[in-house]
């Protein structure tokens, strides 16, 4: 990587930082936490970036940095007390498809219904990769939760069936 290269990755990260905390403040998150969800938005982004030079698949590289958002946002959410929404809608901006849905329109508009039906899909892909990340990130803190209480009951029944 060149220093232009690295700038530009240096710059697309400032950007998503940006994205985020201004989409925060469109959706009215609390101020006293404003300023501590932009991490989530910048690692997320890198990822998707990471992914990209890779040469994956942008909706593959959309649902990691997607599913990395997901995690992060619990942590951060339980660690700040607040809730997990706070911390994955306004990165989740940084994903939404929105010049593919202007393009869709556009050439449904224009009577290019086959271009139109292209940029739907990718539509539909893109906003499919960011509801499997966050449907699996979720999934799992689930499960390891569910499974953490149960083995804590099973543990307290063992130790009351043992006096």
């Amino acid at each position: 990587m060149d220093a232009i290269n690295i700038f530009n990755v240096v710059m697309q990260l400032f950007a998503a930082m940006m994205v985020t905390i201004f989409s925060a403040i469109t959706l009215e998150a609390p101020r006293q936490i404003l300023f501590k969800i932009w991490p989530v938005g910048v690692v997320s982004y890198a990822t998707y970036l990471l992914f990209n030079y890779f040469s994956v698949s942008e909706f593959l590289a959309t649902f990691y940095a997607c599913f990395i958002a997901s995690i992060m946002a619990q942590f951060f959410a339980r660690h700040y007390l607040a809730p997990v929404t706070m911390f994955y809608i306004p990165t989740f901006f940084i994903y939404v498809p929105g010049s593919a849905i202007y393009q869709t329109a556009f050439h449904f508009i224009n009577g290019n219904p086959s271009e139109a039906a292209n940029f739907l899909v990718r539509t539909m892909m893109t906003a499919g990769a960011i509801a499997l990340g966050v449907f699996m990130s979720d999934s799992i803190f689930e499960i390891y939760f569910s499974t953490k209480a149960k083995l804590k009951d099973r543990r307290a029944e063992l130790i009351e069936a043992n006096n």
